[in-house]
């Protein structure tokens, strides 16, 4: 089937008829100059099919009509939310119109066939997520922080056929009967561990496609990425209490336990990131892998501490 690219210029405009059947949502803060390199190769493999190219783009960057200017076919969202990633998020799916939505972020190029293989795997039952790959292969500290933050999702994971895998939010596809829900969740802050735990279980799935890759492409500055990780830490420790609703006790024990989840989770990186023609290579970025995870269980263990945020959460 011949299809047309589809495009809509005004984030307001929700006349589009028919729908597309495919949106893809970048949430994008960082610099123009990374985020155009992740929309060049969008619009051109987006050429022919039916796909509209959603950017919630944090509008204090002050580059909303540049973005236009430069991609004409692009739908520009901005968003006063500053650099957080889960409001921006919400933000581009409560824009998208697509019946297939896949989500990622400007510092994620995506590979090859990467819209058919990840589209052709979302159904109304069943959330697919795409493999990860690192584009900046130079540095062992770029390593460190891709293999930090998307190990567990690397497309040569080894635990590639587990039927509950974890997906990350940087290459991920929902199908419309869940995009509602999804954009409200992340309108409210949450992560994709969140969103993705409530689909669960209200019987949902998670399909792992290896094949659907995409690339991070940042230079990563040591001491921003262990701020970036601290953060994230004590989010994600909070964000559980917020949803288990966890005792004192229980919040001490887990802060106690937080100094020893950097070799646990080195070692199951390893298990499960380093398979054949990654070992040397993971072996060499290990101690910067090291020191970010290290700041992450540090964000974790203070989290706890400080208790739960007590967020009102979506029903």
């Amino acid at each position: 089937m011949t299809l047309a690219f589809t495009t809509a210029q005004d984030a307001g405009d929700r006349t589009v008829s028919p729908p597309p059947a495919i949106s893809i949502v970048v949430a994008s803060f960082r610099a123009y100059a990374v985020l155009a390199e992740t929309l060049t190769v969008l619009v051109a493999m987006s050429r022919g099919i039916d796909v509209e190219l959603v950017v919630a783009r944090d509008s204090g960057l002050d580059d909303v009509e540049d973005i236009r200017r430069s991609f004409p076919g692009v739908r520009v969202v901005p968003s006063p939310v500053g650099p957080d990633v889960p409001r921006l998020r919400g933000a581009g799916l409560t824009a998208a119109l697509g019946t297939i939505v896949l989500l990622t972020e400007d510092h994620c190029i995506p590979g090859a066939d990467w819209i058919a293989r990840l589209s052709q795997a979302v159904t109304p039952r069943c959330i697919a997520g795409g493999g990860m790959d690192n584009a900046q292969t130079c540095r062992s500290v770029d390593w460190g922080a891709y293999f930090s933050e998307y190990g567990f999702f690397d497309r040569h994971r080894q635990d590639a056929a587990n039927v509950t895998p974890a997906l990350t939010g940087a290459n991920v596809g929902y199908h419309r009967d869940i995009v509602a829900d999804v954009a409200a969740w992340m309108s409210n802050g949450d992560w994709e561990n969140t969103v993705h735990a409530r689909l669960r279980a209200r019987g949902l799935t998670l399909r792992f496609v290896p094949d659907a890759t995409a690339a991070q492409n940042l230079h990563y500055r040591v001491t921003a990425f262990c701020q970036d990780r601290y953060a994230h830490g004590v989010d994600y420790a909070r964000t559980r209490m917020d949803e288990e609703r966890w005792g004192p006790v229980r919040r001490v024990a887990m802060a106690a336990l937080a100094p020893w989840l950097a070799p646990l989770l080195i070692r199951r990186l390893y298990k499960a990131a380093a398979g054949p023609g990654r070992r040397v290579t993971f072996l060499r970025a290990a101690p910067w892998t090291t020191v970010f995870l290290c700041a992450w269980s540090a964000g974790e263990c203070i989290g706890y501490l400080r208790g739960p945020s007590l967020r009102s959460l979506p029903t």
